[in-house]
C-alpha cells in the first residue's frame, strides 16, 4: 500500500511539474539599422566627411527633411543607428579623393531588423566630359590646353597661371582636337582654355556639369 502511495505522489508530482509555464517576454524590432561607409578608388574609407541624412516627404528636393547629420570617421564610416523601415536620401558634399571633391547623394533603403553596412565608392558618383577644339573654319585644333575649374574657384580677371592652379584637371586636346576627362557628377565647372606654348588666353569660357554616368559633350571654336 505503501509502495502504491509513493508511485501515485511521484506521478502527481511529474504531472504538476508538466503544467508550469515560463512566460517569455518576446520583443518584435519594428526598425533597421542604417550604417554608411565612404570609400576611395582602393577600397580605403574617406574620414571627415560630414553626411546629411533625409526623409523623402515627395518626389522633389523641397519635399526632402533632414533628419541627421554625422561625420564619417577614421574608417570613413558613419552611423545612424535606429531608423524606422522606409527610404531616405543621404547627401555627402564634402567627399575629397585625390584632392578633388565629390557630391555623393543617393537613396538608401532601411529595412526592419537589418543592420547591414551600406559601402559606396565615392567616385563612382562621376560622369564623362568630352571637349572639343576647333577653328571657325571646322579644322581640329590639337594642343589646346584645358583646365575644368570649380565654379566657386573662377576669377575672370585672373590668369592662366591661377586657373592651371585651381583647376581639379586640366589636360591637352589630342591630334582629332579632342579631351576627355571624368570629372564628378552634380558639380558645376568653368572650362578655360589656352594656349598650351604661350600660355595665352582664348576668352573661352564655359559652364558645364555632368549627371553620374551620363556624358557630356562640348564643342568650342578658338580663334588662332
Amino acid at each position: 500500500m505503501k509502495s502504491k502511495l509513493t508511485l501515485f505522489i511521484l506521478i502527481f508530482g511529474i504531472l504538476t511539474a508538466c503544467e508550469k509555464t515560463t512566460n517569455v517576454d518576446v520583443v518584435v524590432s519594428t526598425s533597421g539599422k542604417l550604417s554608411y561607409k565612404l570609400v576611395d578608388d582602393s577600397g580605403k574609407g574617406v574620414p571627415d566627411v560630414k553626411v546629411s541624412l533625409y526623409d523623402l516627404l515627395g518626389t522633389y528636393p523641397a519635399y526632402q527633411v533632414l533628419l541627421d547629420q554625422r561625420t564619417t570617421d577614421a574608417a570613413g564610416v558613419v552611423d545612424f543607428g535606429d531608423l524606422n523601415p522606409k527610404t531616405y536620401f543621404l547627401r555627402a558634399d564634402s567627399a575629397i579623393v585625390n584632392n578633388v571633391g565629390y557630391m555623393v547623394q543617393q537613396h538608401v533603403q532601411v529595412i526592419t531588423g537589418d543592420g547591414k553596412q551600406k559601402e559606396t565608392k565615392v567616385t563612382d558618383f562621376s560622369g564623362t566630359l568630352t571637349v572639343t577644339a576647333q577653328s571657325y573654319n571646322n579644322q581640329r585644333l590639337r594642343n589646346i590646353g584645358v583646365a575644368v575649374v570649380p565654379a566657386n574657384r573662377f576669377d575672370y580677371s585672373a590668369n592662366t597661371t591661377y586657373f592651371i592652379r585651381v583647376a581639379e584637371f586640366k589636360g591637352l586636346t589630342d591630334a582629332a582636337g579632342t579631351l576627355r576627362l571624368q570629372i564628378p557628377s552634380d558639380k558645376e565647372y568653368v572650362l578655360y582654355f589656352y594656349n598650351s606654348v604661350t600660355n595665352a588666353a582664348y576668352n573661352n569660357y564655359q559652364h558645364v556639369s555632368v549627371q553620374k554616368g551620363q556624358t557630356v559633350n562640348y564643342t568650342t571654336y578658338i580663334y588662332q
